[in-house]
């Protein structure tokens, strides 16, 4: 994220642009952790396990330090430990979801988790609308400045 730091920015580019311009690499990668480990833990193949487990806790640590890191850069800081706070309590309520889960894969579905992986892998793929929507608003920000640019 801090890939553009020292570097000049665009005429009329703030630093909170740039910042937000920064975080949509940071998110991406995120979400496609998020892909892969859902698809590595969906398949059955105990070597792919560790890579899991590997995957598993990098993914953990891009979460919570690009979570922080996109609150800080896209708010203002008086708000931070409300919405650090929000996103943590909401985290605990889909940890709380893995149990209908689990109570679904145990009686309904005879122990196969293959449908609820395949349901948590193509919901995980809904992970790449954030950094989607952050590079569209970064777009239409140095749009609208090139606009005000070439108006006066």
């Amino acid at each position: 994220m801090d890939r553009h730091k020292g570097k000049p920015r665009a005429a009329g580019e703030t630093e909170q642009e740039a910042d937000l311009r920064a975080s949509v690499l940071s998110l991406f990668l995120t979400a496609l952790q998020c892909v892969l480990f859902s698809l590595c833990a969906s398949t059955p193949y105990l070597p792919l396990q560790y890579l899991t487990f590997i995957l598993q806790v990098l993914n953990r640590s891009f979460l919570y330090g690009g979570n922080a890191a996109f609150i800080s850069v896209a708010f203002p800081s008086c708000h931070f430990g409300k919405l650090y706070g929000l996103v943590m309590a909401l985290s605990a309520v889909f940890s709380v979801l893995q149990y209908p889960c689990f109570a679904l894969v145990k009686g309904a579905l005879g122990g196969d988790p293959f449908y609820v992986n395949i349901g948590l892998t193509l919901l995980s793929l809904l992970a790449f609308i954030h950094p989607f929507f952050v590079y569209m608003h970064c777009r239409n920000l140095a749009t609208e400045r090139a606009k005000s640019k070439t108006s006066s």
